[in-house]
């Protein structure tokens, strides 16, 4: 049999991995639109300085996490982030985490967190640069045929794993050949997810900047600034000798207040408030680089049961199934789905 996963991020890469590993006769094909691996888990180089632009940690909160890092897939670079994450309060104060949370195994590795992307995707058949745009019923078949935005078919499959974010998944579907009470449902589900848009900026500097804490974070939404971290504490290898590397993720609402913002006024805007957060003027960096993110983390959570109980050969994972944007919690989506798909073929 054969099965196509749309998107090559942290559900989509698990899901394949472990359908690989228990039923090695099924033919898998993972189709993404980007270049890249893992999605929001990205890593981005420049002028000496290594930096994650998107996902930030891969938290190992469960005894299945820390054996897929440190026994499953090949720990060279992992590396544990020790430093604590400290709360930033709404009007800028600077307050020591919460113990338990920061007592949770945190992981990187030396090269850039897109390696677990890499690592995961290892083997599989990933078609790049490939956007699935539709999906039609084979005529005679029950099978899935997969088309691009301009009607050309990309391939076949007898069941449809759908990973993208919430809104894509559902553009996909929309422009779908699906039974009127299927396609409303799915939708319906799906409709239930809207997404916090987040601008990330990337700060280096030439000098050290230290602190107690490798990143802070606002936990009641109301600081413009949603993360700040040092990025340049995860390793001698993140940027040269003596510099740092700060990255500032904003709120969603900070984020679309300024998504249209030339660059440089968003610099100003962004440093100002992190001059503020670290309690230390930093006007002037070398440089900044900017990312962003449409689909940053999902404000809602699809029924993921009842997602992948329409017998229709499509089904659903990622984030949005679960409510949170974390890398652990999408790797489980994607070990969760591959044994409704064992169970359904």
């Amino acid at each position: 049999m054969n099965l196509a996963i749309i998107g090559a991020g942290m559900a989509g890469l698990s899901a394949a991995r472990e359908l690989r590993w228990h039923r090695p006769d099924l033919a898998i094909t993972i189709y993404e639109k980007s270049r890249g691996l893992g999605g929001r888990v990205a890593t981005r180089r420049r002028d000496g300085a290594i930096f994650d632009h998107g996902a930030q940690v891969i938290k190992a909160s469960d005894e299945a996490m820390r054996q897929l890092l440190t026994a499953e897939l090949p720990s060279d670079g992992l590396r544990r982030v020790e430093r604590p994450v400290w709360v930033l309060g709404a009007a800028g104060e600077r307050i020591p985490g919460d113990p338990a949370l920061n007592a949770e195994q945190s992981w990187t590795y030396a090269g850039g967190i897109n390696h677990l992307g890499k690592l995961l995707g290892d083997g599989l058949d990933i078609r790049r640069e490939t956007r699935v745009a539709a999906l039609r019923r084979e005529p005679g078949t029950a099978r899935w045929a997969l088309f691009d935005a301009t009607g050309v078919q990309l391939g076949t499959a007898d069941a449809v794993l759908l990973t993208p974010p919430a809104p894509q998944t559902a553009e996909i579907v929309a422009a779908s050949d699906l039974e009127s009470d299927a396609r409303e449902m799915i939708l319906a589900e799906l409709s239930r997810v809207p997404y916090r848009r987040c601008l990330t900026l990337t700060l280096a500097y030439d000098r050290l900047i230290d602190r107690p804490f490798y990143a802070l974070i606002n936990v009641d939404r109301r600081h413009p600034i949603a993360w700040l971290a040092l990025e340049h504490t995860k390793g001698p290898e993140r940027c040269p000798p003596g510099h740092s590397l700060i990255i500032v993720q904003m709120a969603g609402h900070f984020s679309m207040e300024h998504w249209n913002a030339p660059v440089d006024e968003l610099a100003l805007a962004v440093i100002e408030l992190a001059s503020v957060a670290l309690g230390e003027d930093v006007s002037k960096p070398l440089w900044y680089d900017r990312q962003g993110w449409r689909y940053a983390l999902p404000d809602g959570v699809a029924n993921s049961a009842a997602l992948n109980a329409t017998r229709t050969g499509l089904f659903f994972a990622g984030d949005y199934t679960v409510g949170l944007g974390r890398i652990h919690l999408a790797i489980a989506s994607g070990r969760d789905i591959a044994k409704t798909i064992m169970g359904w073929m």
